[in-house]
C-alpha cells in the first residue's frame, strides 16, 4: 500500500510541477515577478495536499522590507514561509540545474548562493543587502544546510551583521515536522528523498511565528537572540509534537543548539 501511494502522489506531484511550473516559466517572459509570485502560490498549497502534507500555525500579521529566517529542513521549507505577501528567496546553486523546481526558481529570480565558496557568499550579501534597500523582503536560512532536526545546526551570522549595519528587520519563524524523513541532509539524492515522503501516510508540518520583528545595531547579538529563540521554538514544537524515523537518514553532523555562546569568534 506504501509503495502504491508513493508511486500515485508522485505521478500527481509531477503533473503539478509540470503544469503550475510549465506555466510559470512560460509566463515569466511577459510578466513582472510579482505575478510569477501569484502563480506560485496558487499552486503550492495543492502540491503538499497531494504530498499528505498538513500545515499548523499562524502566519505573520504584517512584514515589509527586511528579511524572513527560518531553521532549514529540506528543499520542501519554502513551500511553508508564513505569509503571503511578495517575497525573494535565498536558494542554494546546486538546485538552480533541477528541472522543474530549477526552472520554477530562475522565473522566481531565486538568489543563487555556492555556499562554498567565500566570495559566492560575499557577494549574495551584497545583492540581498541591494534587494532590500530597494524594497523587497528576502526569505532566508541562516543554517546554510538542510538537516532532520530537531535544533538547529550551526547559524552563519553573516546577514546579522549587515542586518545591524543597515537597520533591516528580521521576520523570525520556525519550522518543525513530525517526521524526521522530511530532512534533507547532504548525499542524498532528490528522487529518493521524495520517494520515501511519499510513501507516509501523512506528515505534519508546525509553523510557529515571532510576530515581532528583531531589529538592532548589534550583529551578534541578533544572532544571538535568533538562536535562542529559535532553540526554544523548537524544542517546545518536538515536545510537544515528537519526530518520528529520528536517524533515518544517514548523518554525522552534530547540531549547533549552543552556538551563541561562541557566535562572536565566526566571521561572515
Amino acid at each position: 500500500m506504501r509503495k502504491v501511494r508513493a508511486i500515485l502522489r508522485i505521478l500527481c506531484v509531477f503533473v503539478i510541477l509540470i503544469g503550475g511550473i510549465g506555466f510559470l516559466v512560460i509566463s515569466a517572459p511577459f510578466s513582472s515577478r510579482r505575478v510569477s509570485h501569484k502563480i506560485y502560490m496558487s499552486f503550492k498549497g495543492l502540491l503538499l495536499r497531494v504530498v499528505g502534507i498538513k500545515v499548523h500555525g499562524e502566519k505573520f500579521n504584517t512584514i515589509g522590507p527586511g528579511l524572513i529566517i527560518a531553521n532549514h529542513r529540506s528543499y520542501l521549507d519554502v513551500l511553508f514561509i508564513p505569509t503571503n505577501k511578495f517575497f525573494t528567496i535565498v536558494g542554494k546553486v546546486e538546485v538552480r540545474s533541477w528541472p522543474l523546481i530549477g526552472w520554477a526558481g530562475r522565473a522566481l529570480g531565486v538568489i543563487w548562493v555556492k555556499r562554498e565558496s567565500k566570495s559566492s557568499r560575499s557577494q549574495t550579501k551584497q545583492t540581498i543587502t541591494e534587494a532590500v534597500k530597494k524594497g523587497n523582503t528576502v526569505v532566508l536560512f541562516p543554517e546554510g544546510t538542510s538537516w532532520e532536526g530537531p535544533l538547529l545546526m550551526p547559524v552563519r551570522p553573516g546577514m546579522f551583521h549587515e542586518a545591524a549595519r543597515h537597520g533591516f528587520k528580521l521576520y523570525q519563524w520556525s519550522l518543525h515536522f513530525d517526521n524526521a524523513k522530511t530532512g534533507y541532509p547532504p548525499g542524498i539524492s532528490f528522487g529518493k528523498h521524495l520517494w520515501e515522503i511519499c510513501q507516509l501516510k501523512r506528515v505534519n508540518a508546525y509553523v510557529e511565528v515571532r510576530q515581532v520583528p528583531l531589529q538592532g545595531k548589534d550583529g551578534i547579538a541578533l544572532c544571538n537572540d535568533a538562536i535562542q529563540w529559535w532553540n526554544k521554538s523548537l524544542s517546545g514544537l518536538n515536545e510537544k509534537f515528537p519526530a518520528d524515523d529520528i536517524g533515518f537518514w544517514p548523518d554525522n553532523r552534530e547540531p549547533g543548539a549552543a552556538i551563541y555562546s561562541n557566535v562572536a569568534k565566526v566571521k561572515g
